[in-house]
C-alpha cells in the first residue's frame, strides 16, 4: 500500500493520535473544540494525499523542494490558510500551528513505518509527503503571519486615531493658558516644553497613520521649507533637558546653518538619538555637537 492510500485507509487513527496532541497545546483562553481540531487534521491530510497523487516530474520535485512552486487555487493551499485563520482566532501562537505539523509528519511517518514499507518506491512517497507538510507548514505560516501583520497594523492605526483627541485636548488648553499674563516666567517655560513636545506627538501620530495606511506602500511624506538647523537643534536641546534635567549639552554650531529640510522630522530624529543616550547613561553627561556645512 502506497503512502497516500494508507492515509485514507487509517485517517481516523491518524487523527486521533495527531488531536490528542494538538489538544495538549490548545490555549486555555482557546474555544477550539476537539471536533474542529480533528476536522483541520483531516482535510490537511486529504489534502496532502490527493497532492501525493498528481504526477510530478524530476524538475518539478526540484522546484518544489525549494520552494519555487506556488498553487494559490489549489485545495492544498486552501486548506493551509482555513488552518491559519482557525488558529489565530483562536489565540494559538504560530509556535504551536509549527508545532501541530511536526507532530502531524511525525504521527503519519511513524504509523506507516510499522506497515512495512520497503523499496525505492517507499523512499520516494516518503519525500513526497515530507514535501507536501513542508508546503502546508509554509503556506499556513505565511498566511499566519500575513494576517498578523495586518491585524497589528489596524491597531496601530486605531490607536494613532484615538490619541488624537486627548492630545488635542492638551494642545488647545495649553493656548489657554498662554494668555495668562500671571504666570510666572518658569511657568511658561515649563509650558512651551509641553506644547512642543505635544505637537512632536501629534506629527508621530499622524505618521503612525501614514505608515498604516501605506503598509510597504510608499514612503513618508517630506515637507521641505526654509529651516535653520541651529535653531531646530536648539529647540531640541531644549525639550531634552526638560526631561533630563542633570544632562549638560554643550551645542557649537561652525558654518552656514541655513538650508531647506523638513524641520519637525529632523527635530524629532534628533530628540529621540538623545534621549534614547541619556536614558542609558546615569548621572551627569556632557555633549558636543558640532555641524558644518559646505556650500
Amino acid at each position: 500500500m502506497d503512502l497516500a492510500d494508507f492515509i485514507d485507509s487509517n485517517i481516523q487513527i491518524l487523527v486521533d493520535d495527531w488531536a490528542e496532541y494538538a489538544v495538549s497545546i490548545s490555549p486555555e483562553e482557546s474555544q477550539l473544540s476537539e471536533e474542529q481540531l480533528r476536522n483541520s487534521a483531516s482535510d490537511i491530510l486529504t489534502a496532502i494525499a490527493a497532492d501525493m497523487r498528481e504526477p510530478q516530474n524530476a524538475a518539478e520535485q526540484q522546484s518544489k523542494s525549494r520552494g519555487k512552486i506556488e498553487a494559490p487555487r489549489s485545495c492544498f493551499n486552501y486548506v493551509a490558510r482555513l488552518h491559519a485563520e482557525d488558529r489565530l482566532s483562536h489565540a494559538f501562537g504560530i509556535n504551536d500551528v509549527v508545532a501541530e505539523f511536526r507532530a502531524l509528519r511525525a504521527t503519519v511517518l511513524r504509523r506507516w513505518q510499522k506497515a512495512g514499507p520497503e523499496g525505492a518506491m517507499a523512499f520516494q512517497q516518503m519525500i513526497r509527503f515530507n514535501e507536501a507538510i513542508d508546503q502546508v507548514l509554509a503556506e499556513s505560516v505565511r498566511h499566519y503571519a500575513q494576517r498578523t501583520e495586518r491585524i497589528r497594523d489596524l491597531f496601530a492605526g486605531v490607536l494613532a486615531h484615538d490619541l488624537r483627541s486627548p492630545l488635542g485636548a492638551i494642545l488647545n488648553f495649553g493656548e489657554i493658558l498662554f494668555r495668562d499674563e500671571g504666570l510666572s516666567p518658569t511657568s511658561t517655560k515649563a509650558l512651551a516644553h509641553i506644547q512642543r513636545g505635544a505637537m512632536r506627538m501629534r506629527q508621530m501620530l499622524e505618521d503612525l497613520l501614514i505608515f498604516t495606511r501605506t503598509r510597504l506602500g510608499d514612503t513618508l511624506p517630506i515637507s521641505l521649507t526654509p529651516q535653520n538647523m541651529g535653531r531646530i537643534c536648539r529647540d531640541a536641546v531644549d525639550e531634552v533637558r526638560a526631561s533630563h534635567l542633570d544632562a549638560l549639552i554643550d551645542l557649537r554650531f561652525e558654518g552656514d546653518l541655513r538650508g531647506r529640510w523638513d524641520g519637525g522630522r529632523i527635530g524629532q530624529l534628533i530628540v529621540t538619538c538623545w534621549q534614547t543616550q541619556f536614558a542609558m547613561v546615569r548621572g551627569r553627561l556632557s555633549l558636543r555637537l558640532a555641524l558644518t556645512t559646505d556650500r
